[in-house]
């Protein structure tokens, strides 16, 4: 089994775990016998993109999630940003508008939040006298 077919595997059957899906909750969704499906994420066989797809539409994920590792979301915050120097100018500014918006969007959830609070403790002094 060649590595790319042990990464596809692999992330079936964490993927697959982590929704809390039996193989035959797959395999019914996937239009497979459980019994294919089972030797299919075991390595006895090879998928066809086919199947590839459908099992990815079972588990709700793209067949790109299939066959991506999971070595990125394993990786700190800060080994991320390192890797960001590495990327084409164009993807960094995309991060960079991202990380703004991102950086923006929660300062603005937290403003309201104080002025939410604020405000009940406005009505509680009324509600008070």
């Amino acid at each position: 089994m060649d590595a790319t077919q042990a990464l596809l595997l692999a992330n079936i059957k964490r993927i697959r775990k982590e929704k809390g899906l039996t193989q035959q909750d797959v395999a019914d969704s996937s239009d497979m016998l459980v019994p294919t499906y089972s030797r299919l994420e075991r390595g006895g066989s090879n998928p066809s993109l086919a199947s590839m797809i459908r099992i990815a539409n079972a588990l709700d994920v793209s067949l790109i999630e299939l066959l991506s590792t999971t070595e990125i979301k394993d990786r700190s915050i800060a080994q991320k940003l390192e890797m960001i120097n590495d990327l084409s100018d164009y993807n960094k500014n995309v991060v960079n508008i991202l990380l703004d918006s991102m950086i923006e969007k929660d300062r603005v959830e937290k403003f309201q939040n104080v002025k939410m609070k604020n405000r009940l403790a406005e009505l509680a002094k009324v509600r008070g006298k």
